[in-house]
């Protein structure tokens, strides 16, 4: 599947290299689009990522509808951890996971997740 906001959200991971990126993936007049957050993770940004609070709200405020989580890992190891498997779950959003070192994206949704 074709994302348009993919370049965005690598592009946003390489800023952050080598922390974590994190973002959101919502609808804005009918196109996807994404929206880079702050990571406030007080520690271990290399390996984790919370979401601004008020990012997060800033965007839903904005955007007809979420529809997705994006974070990068900068290991370039587009695999999801059990921490973002659960998170992916219990917020019921899709989570995107890109790299800083390469144009791969990688994608679960909360209905492919056992829990």
């Amino acid at each position: 599947m074709n994302y348009l906001w993919k370049q965005d959200a690598i592009k946003h991971a390489q800023q952050c290299d080598p922390e974590e990126s994190c973002g959101i993936v919502g609808i804005k007049n009918n196109q996807e689009r994404y929206f880079p957050c702050k990571n406030i993770a007080s520690e271990a940004k290399l390996e984790s990522f919370v979401i601004d609070p008020l990012d997060y709200a800033d965007v839903e405020d904005d955007v007809d509808e979420i529809i997705g989580i994006v974070h990068s890992h900068p290991q370039d190891i587009l695999e999801f951890s059990e921490s973002d498997k659960y998170s992916c779950k219990s917020i019921d959003l899709i989570f995107y996971l890109v790299s800083p070192k390469s144009d791969k994206i990688a994608i679960i949704r909360p209905d492919e997740i056992d829990a």
